[in-house]
């Protein structure tokens, strides 16, 4: 960044910027900026070897504004005057659509989060103690450790009075596994981190979970059984773990959820939605199934304040007691429907417009226990964790690809297997739940969507649940 950009970021920028937008295109009708400085550091060991480095910094702007009912969009990383007077002077000629913005309350104020860790030699001395603890298991032929850390400040104002600064730091840790079995070989990847230092990093809890991972892989690798395409069919109960619920929750639920979809602009990208405007409030589920999308759970991936547009972030419950309750909304879907935006327009930069957009989206807990839900399953299938997925354009149906799975028989877990897959339309997979566990556990994953595509951090997650097919 040169010493001008830098001079207009570390002022009052957003100010500046939204002064000159007034002043230069004062015949629009809502106009708001977008600034942020992001600086990222990656580092990556296989097998022990240190295999490279990787770090980078961005600054840059993005500018919206609305007239006669269409939103323009430009983005700049060129923060100089002459340069953002030559970036207003292309919106001109705007022909006329039909936008309209929910209105929104003005929101002032900094938002921040604190990181207690977050320097290069403590990275490095967790990445390669956590080499160490792997090399131990012999029957991991191969490993690759990533760890990343960075941190995002960001400056938004708009032409309505609303003015936020907000400050991020995020660390993240990506581990594959290779493991050899008597049978065959077992891959994993497993993800770990959060928004905060890398004291989200918790090794305790990590190690305890590659160990679990790399025992119950092995077991599958060694002992694991093929089935027949008619037995696993014949499947009618089973049981999922918080990782498969969650998968689905994100592929089968969220997604079709998503306002945008629903309302076709999404169409020619990504699909659409069985939901659609005719039957909004339709039955998804049992009366069991609850499915939630919260922002505000600290330390998570998808964790933020307030959204890219500036609207304060909102728990949504998008499937209440098995009915379609409430669609994912920014202020331009929110208006169309005559609502307030629930604070789910998200972008990954400054160079790309907000999307609607998921966060930490997770199914409800309900009573039971893990225990219980196996011994009512009496016999069935018990799927630990996938290793693939796939599902259609209309996220009508889908496919879940077993990694560590067991058969259940007479109400105990049984025989490991090794090419199992939960093959069902989305309304029979959702209306089968019938118990659900205590607990609700959450996974990482990064989320794409968008022309071009955008990739931003989110979790995904829920409790064991157990599903009783006809």
């Amino acid at each position: 960044m040169d010493s001008k950009s830098k001079a207009v970021y570390q002022s009052d920028s957003a100010n500046y910027f939204l002064d000159l937008i007034s002043k230069k295109t004062s015949i629009y009708d809502f106009s708001e900026t977008y600034i942020s400085s992001t600086t990222s550091n990656a580092f990556d060991i296989q097998n022990g070897i240190f295999n490279g480095n990787f770090s980078s910094s961005s600054t840059g702007a993005r500018i919206r504004v609305l007239n006669k009912g269409l939103f323009y969009n430009l983005s700049t990383n060129q923060l100089t005057k002459d340069n953002l007077i030559s970036e207003i002077r292309k919106i001109k000629g705007m022909p006329k659509g039909n936008t309209k913005l929910s209105k929104e309350k003005i929101v002032k104020g900094t938002y921040k989060v604190t990181p207690k860790i977050l320097n290069a030699s403590e990275a490095e001395k967790f990445a390669y103690d956590l080499d160490s603890y792997i090399k131990d298991h012999k029957e991991v032929i191969y490993r690759d450790i990533s760890l990343g850390y960075g941190e995002e400040k960001s400056m938004f104002e708009n032409s309505e009075g609303s003015s936020i600064n907000s400050y991020y730091p995020s660390a993240g840790l990506s581990i594959y596994l290779l493991i050899k079995g008597k049978k065959s070989t077992r891959e994993r990847m497993l993800e770990f981190g959060g928004v905060g230092g890398l004291e989200v990093l918790d090794y305790e809890n990590i190690t305890n979970k590659i160990g679990e991972e790399i025992k119950g892989l092995k077991e599958v690798a060694d002992k694991g059984v093929s089935l027949a395409d008619s037995k696993i069919k014949s499947i009618k109960n089973i049981v999922i773990s918080p990782e498969i619920s969650g998968i689905a929750v994100h592929e089968s639920i969220g997604h079709p959820n998503e306002s945008d979809r629903v309302f076709g602009r999404e169409l020619a990208q990504a699909g659409s939605s069985y939901i659609n405007k005719d039957n909004l409030g339709m039955r998804i589920g049992s009366n069991i199934v609850n499915i939630f999308d919260y922002p505000s759970i600290k330390g998570t991936v998808g964790f933020y304040y307030y959204d890219d547009e500036g609207v304060k972030a909102a728990k949504k419950q998008i499937v209440k007691k098995g009915m379609q309750n409430e669609l994912l909304l920014n202020r331009e879907y929110a208006g169309m429907l005559g609502k307030k935006s629930n604070g789910s327009a998200r972008s990954s930069g400054y160079d790309v417009e907000p999307l609607v957009r998921m966060s930490n989206t997770y199914l409800g807990p309900g009573d039971s226990s893990f225990e219980e839900l196996i011994a009512e399953a009496k016999d069935g299938i018990y799927v630990k964790s996938f290793n693939g997925w796939n599902i259609d354009d209309t996220r009508s149906f889908s496919m879940y690809q077993g990694n560590e799975a067991y058969l259940i028989k007479s109400g105990e877990i049984s025989t490991p297997v090794l090419n199992y897959r939960l093959e069902k339309s989305t309304l029979d997979f959702w209306r089968s739940v019938s118990l659900l566990s205590k607990k609700v556990e959450l996974f990482n994953g990064e989320c794409g969507k968008g022309e071009p595509l955008q990739g931003v951090p989110v979790t995904m997650g829920g409790p064991y649940a157990l599903l009783k097919f006809r």
